[in-house]
């Protein structure tokens, strides 16, 4: 219970939501009607100019542009309530919109101190009625002002390398190897060891099975298509923030098991017997597994560290890989004391 909540709670923390404002608006935008934002200051806002605009995002959620403007900036006090309305023009390649908030001496973007940007809205065309009009809390992200920007610009940003073609390949073979090496272990039968080892056996060729099936997954990209899927489906239901929720509650459960499975694996390796190799395939084959369902939740502090690379390899395929060469290592060993210890 201690690792789930401590895992939430790192998560929660890498969202980095803003927390000096509450904003309000509907779930969708509509074409020619009015729309409103709502943002209620807390108390802590130093006083100055605050201002909103209406900025648009394609299908793929790229493609930012402006869109519409509610008016000069305002007099900014902690504690008010400002409300700014849109009229949502038609424009080309304008899936969604999303609002821009931001405090200034001056009311200029310019010299802008704090920002954030909300959650897309869905943009439909006007009908006779739409569901999702009504204003609702929505979350917030930390927008990058203009000088910040204008910092990161004269840093100047490093390329950085591109996922290896030969990851998944590599991936593929080290999981057959192991595969093949399971199943090479659980062929010899020794109906003398008893049930205990026919029980053994059994979970050697079910390590194989899966790594067999790990192996393809790897090779066919269904895994990917698998979260981008997912992601299509919970934008299309207007799930994307509520599925975060799920995120992190399926990870802080992955890690929470993931413990408990690692003392029962210290448990099992301190007493002798071939069972160690065992519970080292296992616990290789569990490192592959949890990681490759991590990373396919698609939780966005999940896919920063997936997209860092290191000479093509990111640290998400690093853990994959040396779990698949941990159960790869414990079957060779385990057919290897295999052959010197023959039946009686």
């Amino acid at each position: 219970m201690l690792v789930a909540a401590a895992t939430w709670l790192a998560l929660d923390r890498t969202e980095h939501r803003p927390d000096w404002l509450v904003v309000e608006s509907p779930a969708v935008a509509v074409i020619g009607q009015p729309l409103e934002i709502r943002v209620t200051l807390k108390r802590s806002v130093e006083p100055a100019q605050i201002d909103c605009t209406l900025h648009h995002a394609d299908a793929g959620r790229k493609g930012w542009g402006y869109l519409a403007s509610s008016g000069p900036a305002r007099p900014a006090v902690g504690g008010g309530t400002y409300s700014f309305v849109f009229v949502v023009p038609e424009h080309e390649d304008t899936a969604f919109a999303f609002a821009l908030v931001y405090l200034s001496p001056t009311g200029k973007w310019e010299d802008g101190t704090q920002a954030v940007s909300t959650r897309y809205m869905p943009v439909v065309k006007k009908v006779a009625a739409t569901p999702g009009l009504g204003l609702r809390r929505t979350p917030v992200y930390r927008y990058p002002t203009a000088a910040e920007a204008g910092r990161t610009r004269s840093r100047g940003v490093r390329p950085r390398g591109g996922p290896s073609l030969w990851a998944h390949p590599l991936l593929s073979v080290l999981l057959l190897a192991a595969a093949a090496l399971c199943l090479v272990k659980a062929g010899r039968k020794r109906p003398e060891a008893g049930v205990l080892a026919a029980g053994e056996r059994m979970v050697w060729i079910l390590f194989g099975f899966v790594l067999i099936i790990c192996a393809a997954v790897e090779l066919s990209g269904i895994a990917g298509h698998l979260a981008a899927w997912a992601r299509r489906l919970a934008e299309e239901e207007h799930l994307y923030e509520g599925r975060k929720t799920f995120q992190k509650a399926a990870m802080a459960a992955a890690a929470a098991a993931s413990l408990g499975l690692f003392f029962l694996f210290i448990r099992a390796v301190r007493r002798p017997g071939s069972h160690r190799f065992l519970w080292w395939a296992g616990i290789g084959l569990a490192d592959y597994l949890v990681v490759s369902f991590v990373s396919v939740l698609s939780f966005h502090a999940i896919d920063v560290a997936g997209n860092m690379t290191w000479h093509g390899i990111s640290p998400v395929d690093g853990l994959r890989g040396a779990g698949a060469i941990v159960a790869l290592i414990a079957a060779g060993l385990a057919v290897r004391q295999m052959g010197r210890t023959p039946p009686v």
